[in-house]
């Protein structure tokens, strides 16, 4: 093998090395994320993990100004808007990994004539109650959306005999 191929895959594995080292050091600090939001004059509080996942919830003293509704409403307010921001700040975690992977050549630069392989981009996600209007018109648009390929090649697996398919003593098989 050549220098250069060598030189080459040195160089990769340590770009390789570099990466997961990076990857793991977010994981590290993401893993440690929390955000708290605030509603109704900071009657509720509401703290969620990295996850998302509400990990406190704190009541004013005068939260009893407040009906039983509108204390739901605003714990559901406040845990949508601490993870939002929880979100928020994950993405920004991830920036100089996003950054270093869009400067990284494609398969398809190193490879000629291979396809260029992309994840289709994530649907919003609801934050409508269950059994609202808009939680039901939402499943109704991703039921009529669901994935389709338009570049179908239909195979017909029948071979001598039109009309019956294989059987498992067939030489075919």
């Amino acid at each position: 093998m050549s220098s250069q191929y060598s030189d080459a895959a040195a160089s990769a594995l340590e770009s390789f090395q570099k990466q997961m080292k990076l990857v793991a050091q977010l994981q590290q600090q993401r893993a440690r994320l929390t955000a708290t939001a605030s509603v109704r004059d900071k009657k509720v509080t509401v703290t969620v993990n990295a996850n998302s996942a509400v990990i406190e919830t704190v009541f004013a003293d005068d939260i009893d100004e407040l009906s039983y509704d509108e204390i739901a409403a605003a714990v559901t307010e406040a845990a949508q808007k601490a993870a939002e921001e929880v979100t928020r700040r994950a993405h920004e975690l991830a920036e100089p990994l996003m950054a270093a992977r869009a400067d990284r050549p494609k398969l398809s630069d190193v490879l000629e004539g291979i396809p260029e392989f992309q994840m289709p981009p994530e649907p919003e996600v609801s934050t409508a109650a269950p059994g609202s209007v808009e939680r039901s018109a939402i499943e109704t648009a991703a039921e009529e959306a669901a994935m389709t390929f338009s570049d179908v090649e239909y195979v017909d697996h029948r071979r001598d005999s039109p009309g019956r398919a294989p059987e498992v003593s067939d030489s075919s098989w």
